[in-house]
């Protein structure tokens, strides 16, 4: 029997995490969850443990036994916290990557060398963070008293000392491992292991309808309230089409003040007003899903990877799919010739809203899905993962 910790925040996708790993290895994982309670996405069970500051201190320096007792130690994400434990103890570490955390580090926000908003999005954006209170006397103490641990955790001296304790990096996409590895770096003997949260029937196309798709007309928009969306620029694009539709936008997961940019730029145009619902309160999968299936049309308008598993859902559903060019996801799906339709291509000829996939294209997409998506494939690769990160 192994014993395998993992370290995670409130985070939506981790009770899927507890629902793979525990079915490859059944009362073998422990759950240490960063986030104080009451959590909002994860539901309390034994498998999860408060990890307090308090707690998070005493497994660092007087009870270090109970971290070192683990066979595996794995991050759900890497925050520079995260680093902390990877410095101070050797011990067997995964970093499962989810994006965020490494398009930008403290001590580098540009991996891809090119911005991750567009020019009309950084703009705005940059009206926001004027109008931020900066005066706060409170605000002012802690970041003086927090400045040099700040600094420290978050430099390239720090990350260089964590990752030569990291066995098994494993990011979102295959390609990224090579990026971060030339771009920052990783340990001497880190390895690459495939993993990704969700499996296809189990969790990421659960309770979704299928056929009909020639009667969803309806256009999903972005996935979470994060700037890098691009949300106003891909609204522009919709806009040049003839054919007024329902446009979902999900906001709320994210930046609270970037959701209201973004909902007051829907405002303040009529035709995007009578046409836009924003789903901006958290809501169960199976009422999320029973929305998004009314959409045949989905844009992605990021720059960098993102959005993985709606981009996955909704091409299963066999929804037409565009993401930008520059984005390894839609250089990823291209490579395995998935139909997929790039923003650009959208915004030189509005009429491509205008075609549903063809029945054969939807087939040919789901099979490339099922071949890195189904659960024999996720369960062999959780296995994997572990086996790689113990050998």
């Amino acid at each position: 029997m192994l014993k395998i910790a993992h370290i995670a925040a409130d985070e939506k996708f981790i009770d899927t995490a507890v629902d793979i790993f525990e079915l490859a290895y059944p009362e073998q994982n422990t759950f240490y969850i960063t986030t104080p309670k009451p959590w909002s996405f994860i539901k309390d069970k034994k498998i999860y443990h408060q990890l307090s500051k308090k707690k998070w201190l005493q497994l660092l320096f007087t009870q270090r036994e109970e971290l070192k007792a683990y066979d595996v130690v794995i991050f759900h994400s890497l925050p520079s916290f995260y680093l902390i434990p990877m410095v101070l103890l050797k011990q067997n570490y995964v970093w499962l990557g989810w994006g965020f955390d490494y398009y930008s580090r403290p001590f580098d926000t540009d991996l891809l060398g090119e911005s991750l908003t567009l020019p009309k999005t950084s703009a705005q954006i940059k009206k926001i963070s004027g109008k931020k209170a900066t005066t706060s006397l409170f605000g002012i103490l802690s970041r003086i008293m927090k400045s040099f641990v700040k600094r420290l955790v978050g430099s390239k001296f720090f990350y260089n000392l964590a990752m030569k304790n990291l066995k098994v990096f494993s990011p979102v996409l295959p390609q990224e491992y090579d990026l971060v590895k030339h771009k920052y770096g990783l340990g001497q003997f880190t390895k690459y292991s495939p993993w990704n949260y969700g499996i296809l029937e189990r969790h990421i196309i659960k309770n979704m309808q299928l056929g009909e798709i020639n009667s969803a007309n309806s256009i999903l928009l972005g996935n979470s309230a994060t700037s890098t969306n691009n949300h106003l620029e891909a609204l522009d694009t919709i806009l040049k089409s003839t054919t007024e539709r329902t446009i979902y936008v999900p906001l709320s997961y994210g930046d609270m003040e970037y959701a209201k940019l973004v909902k007051d730029y829907i405002n303040n145009n009529q035709k995007l007003a009578r046409c836009t619902q924003v789903l901006d309160t958290f809501m169960p999968l199976t009422d999320y899903n029973a929305i998004i299936n009314n959409c045949g049309f989905v844009i992605m308008n990021h720059v960098r990877q993102q959005a993985l598993g709606n981009v996955v859902a909704m091409m299963y559903r066999g929804s037409k799919i565009f993401l930008r060019e520059e984005s390894m996801l839609y250089a990823h799906y291209k490579s395995l010739n998935a139909y997929i339709y790039s923003v650009q291509e959208l915004e030189n000829d509005s009429s491509l809203l205008d075609e549903h996939l063809t029945d054969k294209q939807i087939e040919h997409n789901r099979k490339i899905l099922k071949a890195t998506w189904s659960k024999d494939v996720i369960l062999q690769r959780t296995k994997n993962l572990i086996k790689t990160a113990t050998i």
